[in-house]
């Protein structure tokens, strides 16, 4: 009898030949548990709940997460390992929102403003105030960063960090529509009821494509938002686990990205699916190589990825995330060394 696992993943196109059968993980019973994914509209932080289920109730045997909870959940001692699938990345250039009455008009502006974002260890933020601090030359400690949920930080960095934990019950959508906050991160847009209600646009411009193309090319980073943990003892179990599952996910994604596959339905799919569309050749060109030389955005490999990996882990120790500067290999199972 095959082992059986459970497995909970957002649906991309990268994913969905899994989730629907149509590549199976050898070896392995896989009970795919329906990820709750709203089909339209504003994402909210659905992602979250289901984080803390398999972290406070194993209620998973494999979950997509995160890379900033993730490296949160290793710093308390949580006993899972990652492997290097990298199904979803964006940049954070776009979804960095302030209201048009505040007077911000660069990143400079943020100096003593309020600026909100669901928690510290959203990895989106991570990237966006990375990108704030290090190519903006942004200041973290001059922001009052307002946070819906509050999550541990290395001691260093929250006694100088200025933290307010909202506890108006309202979501950070409202809080900029009231004038509560003058700014904020997000990991999608906005709604449209919320950027009419407070005028909001976007700090870096309505446009960031070239932007985004111009940081890749100058910094070699597509940012990794999600990768896929599991327990470190199921690993223990099933020495071949990491492997199986590795070589699943490459297979789905060879599946997906064939063409006929139908349009995303997960909001964070189809936005990136759109943003692609948007690109100009020469920008598609600078992302993925040009003629004779394709590159994989999604390589799924920490030789390809490391240095993204590696400027992630930067940013999660800079931010007080983790106590000490992790190592790649400290998180990452490579699969057929495990």
């Amino acid at each position: 009898m095959q082992p059986r696992l459970t497995l909970s993943c957002g649906e991309y196109r990268r994913t969905r030949p899994l989730l629907d059968g149509r590549v199976t993980v050898a070896g392995y019973d896989v009970e795919i548990i329906p990820d709750p994914f709203p089909s339209s509209g504003v994402l909210g932080d659905y992602q979250y709940p289901r984080t803390l289920r398999m972290l406070d109730g194993r209620a998973f045997d494999v979950c997509e997460m995160g890379m900033a909870p993730y490296v949160t959940a290793r710093s308390q001692g949580v006993p899972l390992v990652a492997i290097p699938v990298f199904h979803y990345r964006r940049f954070r250039h776009p979804y960095i929102f302030c209201r048009g009455d505040s007077g911000i008009e660069t990143p400079g502006d943020l100096a003593g403003r309020r600026v909100g974002v669901r928690r510290l260890n959203l990895s989106a933020g991570v990237w966006a105030r990375a990108l704030l601090q290090h190519d903006y030359g942004v200041d973290l400690n001059d922001v009052t960063w307002v946070v819906t949920v509050d999550v541990p930080l290395r001691d260093q960095v929250r006694n100088g960090l200025k933290v307010e934990v909202s506890s108006s019950g309202k979501g950070l959508e409202e809080l900029l529509a009231r004038g509560d906050i003058d700014a904020m991160i997000e990991a999608s847009v906005l709604s449209a009821s919320a950027q009419k209600a407070a005028g909001v646009r976007r700090l870096l411009g309505e446009d960031t494509r070239q932007l985004e193309v111009d940081y890749y090319a100058r910094t070699g980073c597509f940012p990794i938002m999600h990768t896929i943990a599991l327990w470190q003892d199921a690993v223990a179990r099933h020495e071949d686990l990491c492997q199986a599952l590795y070589d699943a996910f490459l297979c789905a994604k060879a599946v997906g990205n064939r063409a006929g596959e139908p349009r995303a339905r997960y909001v964070l799919a189809l936005e990136e699916e759109e943003w692609w569309q948007s690109l100009t050749a020469a920008q598609t060109e600078t992302l993925c190589g040009g003629p004779g030389r394709p590159g994989d955005p999604w390589s799924y490999s920490l030789d390809e990825d490391g240095k993204t990996v590696e400027a992630f882990l930067d940013y999660a120790y800079e931010q007080g995330l983790t106590p000490e500067r992790y190592r790649t290999a400290d998180l990452f199972v490579v699969p057929g060394t495990a």
